[in-house]
């Protein structure tokens, strides 16, 4: 296996990025390959993204076979591209830690054992998920305790009463460059089955290009029923750019000289097709935006010094100044009715601006599936953003930060599953 990975070096060196570098660090080191001190080392060592890639393979090959096996295996499990081109594809897996421990016979220096392993089939239209959802559902001592806060809550219209929609649009696969997103089917089934037991009829679009996803979101933002419902869920899952969905005619090419994209759909037409204006039926009742999708090449975490330097406080002579700059004449007082264009929002992205999105090429999405898990346990008595928040700091320590945007929610929604 360590001529294995000697061999692969080279290839390894050029293929692997900075934030490619840094993912096999970190499991290299969750899985006891490498220990703090020399992650550190490699870190530190060279500034140069090369020489950090040759640092790390040099070190893992003078660890043996063992050590090999386990960062070829990561590379089959978390890189499924730079696998592929290595030539190390998915139709073959490599042997586990524990299986290498239980092995009657070691592998011998420089031979890959790679077994093949089934295909992994995604769940057809209609199956049954591999993640059976099952939220928990809200008891009326709780329903009573969250009612009786009716002055601060969006109302709960009655189960008979209502008619909740909801829109889940998933591109997998894409017509030029971009990569299949693999592992996304988890996703999907796990969404579809926790909005259907939060009682939303859900309408579930699949690989559409750009155009197609603004006329679905038109067509599904005219719906009469949702004159009917108490509140919506938006869902786009997707490549994407800092506030680019992809749509899967994305496209990038120099015309004369000029960077030109092509088939991306900007966030804000999400926001103008749900206000107020364009979408009156879903007026004053919460809009919740949930997009899985990378914003940037960026990794999400960086080194940071404890240095002494604190940035400056606005101190309260610039506070009385910002205050009397605002004047009685500015301010306007309109007897006719106004609604705000944009209110009652709140998006919550998979990732802080200019970084990447990870996603499992068999188990989906850690943001996804973080989300889904909360919103099951958690629906019950809490509100969307305190569980949005929850979703947060579980990834404090982890690779990308899921990032709340342009909330405009006045009051607090509770989903109250059973009500």
């Amino acid at each position: 296996m360590a001529g294995k990975l000697e061999e692969l070096r080279p290839h390894l060196v050029k293929g692997c990025n900075r934030a490619q570098l840094q993912l096999l660090l970190d499991d290299l080191r969750h899985n006891g390959v490498l220990n703090p001190g020399e992650v550190e080392y490699i870190n530190e060592s060279h500034s140069e993204r090369a020489n950090q890639c040759r640092e790390l393979f040099d070190m893992v090959i003078k660890k043996g076979d063992p050590s090999c096996n386990v960062l070829l295996r990561i590379l089959t499990e978390k890189d499924h591209a730079l696998s592929q081109n290595l030539g190390i594809t998915a139709k073959l897996s490599l042997p586990t830690q524990e299986q290498n421990k239980n092995t009657a016979q070691p592998t011998q220096p420089g031979i890959a054992s790679l077994q093949p392993s089934a295909p992994v089939e995604p769940p057809l239209e209609g199956q049954a998920s591999q993640q059976e959802c099952q939220v928990t559902k809200c008891t009326e001592t709780e329903f009573k305790k969250i009612m009786s806060e009716d002055n601060i809550i969006y109302p709960i219209r009655e189960k008979g009463k209502r008619k909740r929609l909801a829109l889940i649009i998933c591109n997998t696969k894409f017509d030029d460059g971009l990569q299949e997103r693999e592992g996304a089917n988890a996703d999907i089934e796990g969404m579809k089955q926790l909005l259907k037991e939060l009682d939303y009829n859900v309408h579930c679009k699949m690989n559409l290009t750009a155009e197609k996803m603004r006329t679905a979101m038109k067509d599904f933002a005219s719906d009469h029923h949702h004159e009917d419902s108490d509140s919506t869920f938006l869902v786009f899952m997707s490549h994407g750019e800092r506030d680019i969905i992809c749509g899967t005619d994305f496209k990038k090419e120099k015309v004369e000289g000029q960077e030109r994209v092509t088939g991306g759909l900007h966030v804000d037409f999400i926001f103008n097709t749900f206000n107020s204006v364009n979408c009156s039926r879903l007026r004053d009742k919460p809009k919740i935006i949930i997009i899985q999708a990378c914003r940037g090449n960026e990794d999400g975490r960086v080194w940071v010094c404890d240095g002494a330097q604190q940035p400056p406080n606005i101190t309260e002579e610039d506070r009385k100044q910002i205050t009397e700059n605002i004047k009685d004449e500015d301010l306007e007082n309109d007897a006719m009715y106004k609604s705000l264009k944009e209110k009652d929002f709140i998006c919550f992205y998979s990732t802080t601006p200019d970084t990447l999105s990870y996603r499992h090429i068999s188990s989906g999405s850690l943001f996804i599936q973080r989300l889904i898990k909360v919103l099951k346990e958690d629906a019950h008595n809490s509100s969307i953003e305190d569980m949005f928040q929850k979703v947060q700091r579980s990834f404090e320590n982890d690779r990308q930060m899921p990032t709340k945007d342009r909330t405009s929610l006045v009051k607090k929604f509770f989903l109250c599953p059973g009500y």
